[in-house]
């Protein structure tokens, strides 16, 4: 098994997404697998049309990938529902649950949850979390049924998997033992990680760094052939008191004055709240490369540095003081990062192209 883990190098946003489908076109993966929660969503485009998922791997649409939800994973099943219907409906060509595969160990994400976290202020009000019931499941996981009703894991739903025509499976029996080459999809990013980000609280409820998902997915660190970090380059929090980062925080105004046009502000996957931007932090960019060493480094949203980078697919094209501005924050990425950039997203749907490799 070759294992590549794709992971976002700051505080989540960053287009990965966009990064999976070009991978896809440009590496031979057999299968793919998502841990992580419902409390992280993902976006990207299928002929032409923009769908977001918080659950099923990216990788959906690529009809040879067979896909997993990794033993580490939470599972709202609504939510789960509304996913297979929606790319039922966009490839109706095949039916996704011939190659969805479900750890039986993945936990199932309750009404319970998703309530504790919103009784009183909310979590969503005083530390800008979605309060998507992720924290408060892992902490019935924890408790092990001490105090608290013990969380349901896939192996006790077997009728609901029966009815819903899942496989449930043991995921890292089932990979370890086949010839698969492995895209892990992480979610968030690894500034948002519990016990390693310096911003606690302000952070999510697990370790979103390539080890963390190693974990989560049941992968030794000796299957890894490459660790692909994603970077903003200016990186975002979520709306409201969610934290700092070690840039400065700028308004969408700003953004716009940088790039030469109007900048529609971003609004997160999850939460279509208005997303709180901020300048490019060197200190915690060092510190997500201490953590994940990556191997190859993608650079989304350099749109936003300078005018004229919009849409382009070609350095070559770019007017020479914008490719100058780019070239010089790819130079700093590569030393800093001791990795090459290989991929630079210049939009929601393109990007240019440097050193894919195979």
């Amino acid at each position: 098994m070759k294992v590549d883990v794709l992971l976002d190098l700051s505080f989540g946003s960053s287009a990965k997404g966009h990064v999976i489908e070009d991978l896809l076109k440009h590496r031979k993966y057999t299968a793919s697998i998502r841990t992580g929660a419902t409390n992280a969503g993902h976006s990207l485009s299928y002929k032409g049309k923009m769908y977001s998922v918080q659950t099923i791997p990216c990788a959906w649409v690529d009809p040879s990938v067979k896909l997993f939800l990794g033993a580490g994973c939470f599972i709202e099943k609504k939510l789960l529902e509304k996913e297979i219907a929606m790319i039922n409906d966009a490839m109706p060509e095949q039916d996704i649950r011939d190659r969805l595969f479900i750890d039986y160990r993945a936990t199932i994400l309750e009404d319970q949850d998703i309530q504790a976290e919103n009784d009183g202020v909310g979590m969503n009000k005083e530390m800008g979390s979605t309060a998507h019931g992720c924290g408060a499941i892992l902490i019935r996981k924890l408790w092990r049924g001490h105090n608290h009703e013990v969380s349901h894991r896939m192996a006790d739903e077997a009728e609901y998997a029966e009815k819903m025509g899942l496989k449930v499976v043991d995921t890292i029996k089932m990979l370890n033992e086949g010839d698969e080459t492995v895209l892990l999809e992480g979610t968030q990013g690894t500034m948002l990680s519990i016990h390693t980000t310096p911003y606690y609280p302000y952070c999510t409820t697990r370790e979103c760094t390539a080890s963390g998902y190693l974990s989560e997915c049941g992968f030794s660190p000796f299957d890894v052939r490459d660790v692909i970090g994603v970077i903003r380059s200016f990186p975002i929090r979520v709306h409201g008191n969610s934290g700092a980062t070690s840039g400065k925080e700028l308004t969408w105004e700003e953004i716009s004055m940088i790039c030469g046009r109007e900048v529609t502000p971003e609004k997160t996957t999850v939460t279509k709240l208005v997303r709180r931007i901020f300048t490019f932090g060197d200190e915690d960019y060092i510190h997500a490369i201490r953590i994940n060493k990556p191997t190859k480094l993608a650079l989304s949203f350099a749109d936003y540095l300078a005018p004229d980078i919009l849409d382009k697919t070609d350095m070559a094209d770019i007017d020479p003081m914008s490719r100058d501005i780019l070239q010089n924050f790819i130079d700093k990425l590569e030393t800093d990062g001791k990795a090459p950039v290989f991929w630079v997203g210049t939009s929601p749907t393109k990007a240019i192209i440097r050193n894919m490799g195979v």
